[in-house]
Parts: structure tokens; C-alpha cells; sequence
């Protein structure tokens, strides 16, 4: 892998501070520094409905037999769950309730159930609503008790062949939950673990392969929790923090989305919005999560899409999704969207974009 840009600035920056020691203010650790790439979105989605602070956050669906025909699951947070194809029109929209945070499994089961699962928070009734995917068609599956009140992040994975729906809290909980059955409306969950942070938290992102749970603190940082599943109890080690907002990497104030771009069983980065600065950092996936870089989304030359500024949630994908997104593709939400005034929306990122600028090949 070559070396990661934002060192390279780094050690260019080191070199002018050297040649230059007069001059005020030379820092390699501001997170308003330079060493920030900008890449610009493909395509954006139709706005959400609700007016105001409302999009909050995708998932990608992979359509196996025609990848151009995937779909991105988005929530508005006022009023239900949107889905878009990958030209970023609206096919479907479920009026489900104030939906706060989507994530999604293929191929899985559940009991006796088998298919493609997504789940949301659901702040309307504090639960967590189940969604099936079949054909291109996203149908409610049931939902069971959040537990805590206010839902606000969701993320789920497969540890064990058991699928664990993860909720986070403003509170700083983060609650695991073992899915059991999902039978005509009726989903049984049970409570398997809790782990306690000390504020507010939403994203989160689980890592299938190396049974690893990532969690964004919104004032603190991204922490990597151990998990193993024996019998019904699940197992954590202690929560180890990958990076802290306001230090060197530029991290900043809130920690929102998180998100992983896997390439093989153990390759690939994790990616989180760095809302406060409007950016993304970006880290490996494995072993100590090394920090490699820092980007922006902005306005494409011919002002025919706008950047992202305060994004929420985020997803990404290694599939190749067509000729379009041969490397699949991150879709981020977009907390002012232009022109000033329109309803929020979601941008597409073609991957390409983003590995070319942080040269992660």
C-alpha cells in the first residue's frame, strides 16, 4: 500500500516549517490543516419529504443478479424509510415513523426466516423495525422493543452465524440484541450485552470477519470493541480507541457515521464522518485502524452537484456496481443540500474518486 497522502503533506508541511521558522502558526495537527482531498459526488438523490434537519442515513442494497439495479435505503427521520436506485430516484418510500439510523444484511438467516434484512430505530414507538428486501421491494417484517427510550443508532452483523442488532443511545449505551425468529409480524430479540460509554453515541458498524464492533462517541472519538458469541452471551473486551476527536488526524466534533469498505476477509478502510469539519477520515480496516487520510466532498466543477456539508450517516461498498461504479461506491447524507433552502438529500461517491485522491492503491 503506498504511503497514505496525509503523511506526504504532512512531512511537505514539516519541510516549510523548517525553511520558514518565523513564520506564526505552522502546525501539522490543526483539523482545519490542508492535508484534507476533495472528491466530488456522482450522483445525488431526489430530497428526502420532510423539510428541515430530516435525511439521516443509507444502507446499500446489492441487487447480485444486475449490481447496476442495487438500491440505497435511506431514512428521513420525520416520517419513514426511502429507497432510491442508483440514478438517485425515489422507487419506494415506507411512511414507517421517525426512523433514525438503517443498516442492512444479505443472504442471512433468522430462525426460520432467509433473505435480505434491514433494520432501523424507530423513535416514533422506541422499537427497532425488521425489513425484508426481495426483488427489488422493501416490505416491513416486524419489530421488537428498543428497550431504552430514543433509539438513535443501528448497526448489525453476524457473529456465530447469529445475527446481533446493535442500538446505540444519546445516553451512551450501546445495546446488542440476539435476533431469534421473525414469524408473521412477530420478531423475537434478545438482550445479550451492553456496553457503556460516557456520552452520546449513534454510528456504529460492525465487522463480520474480525468479529469487531466500531462505535463513534459524538464528543470523543471511534472506539473498537473484541466480540465473541458463546451459547446466548456474548462476549466484548474493553473498548480500545481508535482516534480522538480534536488530536492530529483532524477528527472532529461530532463523530457521526461509520462505515467500512471491506476488500477480501480482513482488507479494506473504515470510514467516519468527521461532521464538525465537514470531512472524512478514513482508516485501515484491520489491525490498529492506522489513520491515512482526510477528505471532503465538494461541488463538482459545473456546479451540477453540490458537496455534503454536516453529514450524518454514511455507507460504502466494494461490489462493483455496473460500468457506472466498477468499485462499488460511498453514500453519504447531505445536511445542506443547494440550493439553500431544498430538502436534504444523499450523495453517491463513486469509490474510484476517492481512491485515486488518497492514492490508497
Amino acid at each position: 500500500m503506498a504511503r497514505a497522502p496525509f503523511w506526504r503533506l504532512t512531512m511537505r508541511r514539516l519541510a516549510l516549517c523548517a525553511a520558514f521558522l518565523t513564520m506564526a502558526g505552522c502546525s501539522t495537527t490543526s483539523p482545519e490543516s490542508d492535508d484534507v482531498i476533495e472528491v466530488v459526488a456522482a450522483v445525488e438523490t431526489t430530497p428526502v419529504e420532510s423539510q428541515g434537519d430530516a435525511a439521516d442515513d443509507p444502507a446499500i442494497w446489492i441487487n447480485a443478479e444486475l449490481p447496476e439495479e442495487s438500491l440505497i435505503l435511506g431514512t428521513d427521520k420525520k416520517s419513514g424509510l426511502a429507497v432510491y436506485d442508483l440514478d438517485g430516484d425515489l422507487i419506494q418510500f415506507l411512511p414507517v415513523g421517525r426512523l433514525n439510523n438503517v443498516d442492512l444484511r444479505q443472504n442471512v438467516s433468522v430462525g426460520d426466516w432467509k433473505g435480505d434484512l434491514a433494520v432501523a430505530t424507530n423513535r416514533t414507538d422506541d422499537t427497532v423495525v425488521l425489513f425484508e428486501i426481495a426483488s427489488g421491494t422493501v416490505s416491513e417484517l416486524g419489530r421488537f422493543d428498543a428497550t431504552l427510550t430514543e433509539p438513535y443508532g443501528v448497526c448489525m452483523g453476524t457473529i456465530s452465524n447469529r445475527m446481533i442488532v446493535t442500538v446505540t443511545h444519546k445516553t451512551g449505551q450501546a445495546r446488542l440484541f440476539a435476533v431469534k425468529q421473525v414469524n408473521d409480524g412477530k420478531v423475537s430479540a434478545d438482550l445479550v450485552a451492553e456496553i457503556v460509554f460516557d456520552s452520546q453515541l449513534e454510528g456504529c458498524v460492525h465487522d463480520d470477519s474480525l468479529n469487531q464492533l466500531f462505535v463513534g462517541e459524538e464528543e470523543r472519538g471511534i472506539w473498537r470493541v473484541s466480540l465473541a458469541l458463546s451459547d446466548d452471551k456474548l462476549d466484548h473486551a474493553k473498548p480500545l480507541l481508535v482516534d480522538e476527536v480534536e488530536g492530529p488526524t483532524g477528527l472532529a466534533i461530532d463523530v457521526e457515521g461509520l462505515t467500512l469498505y471491506p476488500i477480501g476477509e480482513k482488507g479494506g478502510y473504515l470510514i467516519a464522518s468527521s461532521q464538525g469539519n465537514n470531512s472524512f477520515a478514513i482508516y485501515e480496516r484491520s489491525g490498529q485502524n492506522n489513520f491515512l487520510g482526510r477528505f471532503r466532498i465538494t461541488d463538482t466543477p459545473n456546479g451540477g452537484i453540490d458537496g455534503a456539508q454536516e453529514t450524518d450517516g454514511i455507507d460504502a461498498t466494494s461490489v462493483p456496481l455496473g460500468p457506472n461504479f466498477p468499485m462499488g461506491v460511498l453514500v453519504v447524507q447531505d445536511g445542506y443540500n443547494d440550493p439553500s433552502g431544498d430538502k436534504q438529500n444523499f450523495k453517491i461517491v463513486d469509490w474510484r474518486a476517492i481512491n485515486a485522491a488518497l492514492e490508497l492503491d
